[in-house]
């Protein structure tokens, strides 16, 4: 028997559930980049300080655009680096809407890169299932 919180038609379509998370993921992605160099260019961070932060988030570029489920859970990892430094930096006396939306970002991108992993991985193994099941008929 297993527990769940949420019911089991809301994850019934997989097709329906990896568009979202694809979607969410993406938008999340792309916001925290946005966020990351928007609060960069207000403090007046060095620009080599700023190419050092996201560095590490366009190295994942190629994984998402694959869709690579390695890739999405190593960028769950990464993510939370970002999530510790975000806040902290929420405690600061100059935070900015940008932290904010960093913080949104963040939380979103580890969620839905985590879930879009996860249904994208039980849909390889399905499918490669349904390949055995093929051959051996």
């Amino acid at each position: 028997m297993q527990f769940s919180l949420l019911p089991a038609a809301l994850f019934s379509d997989a097709n329906r559930n990896l568009r979202w998370a694809k979607a969410v993921s993406w938008v999340a992605y792309l916001s925290l980049i946005v966020s990351l160099i928007c609060d960069g260019l207000l403090a007046e961070t060095n620009p080599v300080l700023l190419l050092i932060a996201i560095i590490p988030l366009l190295i994942f570029l190629p994984g998402l655009f694959r869709e690579d489920h390695r890739s999405l859970v190593m960028l769950c990892f990464v993510s939370l680096l970002y999530f510790t430094v975000i806040v902290t930096n929420l405690y600061e006396p100059d935070k900015t809407l940008f932290t904010v939306l960093g913080l949104v970002a963040v939380i979103l991108l580890f969620i839905a890169a985590m879930m879009y992993s996860r249904w994208l991985r039980a849909k390889e193994r399905s499918s490669l299932e349904d390949s055995n099941m093929d051959t051996d008929n």
